[in-house]
């Protein structure tokens, strides 16, 4: 048996150096659905910020659950750290804003966002579901926590806020890796 994955335009996700701002961006993409699990990632931000760490959670997507979670940001006072601008058309670009995709969801097939950011040279935290394991190498491209495991979340998160060389480090075997398994020509082979 062959398992034929998804595969990704190279040319479209093109690697570049991680911004190295005193305020790195965290960036999810995804539907606004409860299964994604973005109030999780939310309430992470705001213990984040209670730590006194200094970053920006961006959150690209819509959905169902769009105004829950804005008030879920006015709840927690946290709209100095989380932006939840909607839809946006160029992903490539935001991929090439932030400091790493974090992707909690907890149902999953095959992601594309996250062969998306390990293709634009991001590290990925991201929750075992579907085929995040295939994907993410963790401690080599990224970090793989178990499902419902906040605290790991968190420390993962909190580890590439504070090592941007490790960030840097993941993400480029994150884009060795891309453009090793997560090509249109692997797909077509």
């Amino acid at each position: 048996m062959h398992v034929v994955r998804n595969g990704i335009d190279l040319h479209h996700f093109q690697p570049s150096p991680v911004p190295n701002t005193a305020r790195p961006i965290l960036l999810g993409i995804g539907t606004l659905i409860e299964t994604k699990r973005w109030d999780r990632l939310i309430k992470i931000a705001a213990r984040l910020k209670k730590e006194g760490h200094h970053f920006k959670l961006k959150i690209v997507g819509a959905g169902s659950l769009g105004g829950a979670l804005s008030q879920l940001v006015r709840d927690l006072q946290i709209e100095d750290r989380v932006d939840l601008p909607g839809q946006l058309e160029d992903i490539s670009a935001e991929l090439g804003q932030a400091s790493c995709l974090v992707h909690p969801s907890e149902v999953e097939g095959c992601p594309n966002v996250i062969m998306e950011a390990m293709a634009s040279g991001r590290a990925v935290v991201a929750v075992d579901s579907g085929d995040v394991t295939a994907l993410v190498e963790h401690g080599k491209t990224g970090f793989v926590v178990a499902k419902e495991d906040d605290a790991a979340l968190a420390q993962y998160v909190t580890l590439l806020l504070k090592d941007p060389g490790l960030s840097r480090k993941m993400g480029e075997a994150a884009r060795e890796k891309a453009n090793r398994e997560f090509g249109l020509d692997r797909l077509v082979r």
